[in-house]
């Protein structure tokens, strides 16, 4: 064998033994070579695709792999009434994830917050899917990263327990949150959109309130930055004492308002309630005669009572830490048991 042969040899071995392993694509359905979406997550490895075809999936998956594509083949692809973990149909713990073309529906945990979706990687892309008569539709806890909607439809979700209604999409800190060219209608009684993440974007949504027990914000947005960009909000004439279409508030760092529509019969609720302790850029959004597309009113008292709660909160936990601290003095010396 000539030493060029040998050469070319050697390297396709090493190649083999050290190179990434080729990203496969995993077909689930009835005949397919997995018969859920839990066995395929279960054999997913990072990088591959996974193709769901059409029915109804009583399921639910925990998804570890990271880059995996999880898509609908064709329509009516329904994962139905299983959380895993007690958290949710679909369990992301991988980071970079996509999942496109899935509807989720009749999702309870005993906790009240059973979710379609359940986000605890970082980074995950949720595009054309469907959510109905969830506890909540999508919940990301945190931990930076980003949630990216696009495409969706939200109908009855947040039911979340007896009294206690949820958000529809609830992320807490992320880096970033984009929501766009999404429906959300028929809450159960929560707000359709709850963040705390540094960056909120909202861009050509539908939202609309029917009456059918949403009382506050559709959106609630807790400090970072804010845009809303061509959106329309339908709100209902039974909840006419409502603070906003979207409410703001907590440190808020810079909040525009652009080409927005308000439809609201009730013509006394604003598009936006700012608490937020900034001024917002407004223009060419679409309101009610009479009404402000951005209203500042009870900033400065609902402000105050953030502080003094905030203060007391600090106060407890520092009594509770002088109490801690005396206690194990007091077992240092003898003196309790």
């Amino acid at each position: 064998m000539s030493l060029a042969r040998l050469a070319m040899l050697l390297a396709a071995v090493a190649s083999g033994l050290g190179g990434p392993a080729a990203a496969r694509t995993l077909e689930v359905g009835f005949g397919r070579t997995y018969a859920s979406p839990g066995e395929a997550a279960a054999a997913a490895a990072d990088g591959d695709t996974v193709e769901i075809a059409p029915g109804t999936y009583f399921d639910c998956a925990i998804w570890r792999a990271n880059g995996l594509t999880i898509a609908a083949t064709g329509p009516d692809v329904m994962i139905s009434d299983k959380a895993c973990a007690g958290k949710a149909a679909f369990v992301v713990q991988g980071n970079g994830v996509t999942v496109r073309g899935i509807g989720f529906t009749r999702i309870r945990v005993p906790d009240g917050n059973g979710a379609g979706i359940r986000a605890e990687g970082r980074d995950l892309t949720i595009e054309d899917s469907r959510f109905v008569n969830n506890q909540i539709a999508i919940l990301a806890g945190g931990g930076g990263g980003s949630l990216r909607i696009s495409g969706c439809s939200f109908i009855g979700n947040g039911a979340g327990t007896a009294g206690h209604p949820l958000a529809t999409v609830l992320a807490g800190p992320l880096g970033r949150l984009s929501v766009s060219h999404s429906v959300f209608q028929d809450s159960h009684g929560g707000g359709h959109i709850a963040s705390s993440a540094l960056r909120t974007e909202l861009v050509e949504n539908r939202l609309s309130d029917e009456g059918r027990g949403m009382s506050g914000p559709l959106v609630s947005v807790n400090g970072g930055a804010l845009v809303l960009d061509g959106n329309t909000f339908t709100l209902s004439s039974v909840a006419a004492d409502r603070p906003g279409a979207v409410l703001v508030f907590g440190d808020a760092e810079a909040i525009a308002v652009r080409g927005n529509t308000l439809i609201e019969p009730a013509g006394s609720v604003p598009l936006v309630r700012n608490w937020g302790g900034i001024v917002a850029t407004a223009d060419g959004n679409i309101v009610p005669d009479g009404l402000e597309a951005v209203s500042e009113s009870g900033a400065t008292y609902h402000r105050l009572r953030a502080r003094i709660a905030g203060m007391r909160s600090s106060a407890r936990d520092a009594a509770g830490f002088a109490r801690h601290e005396a206690a194990v003095a007091a077992r240092g010396l003898g003196l309790i048991p």
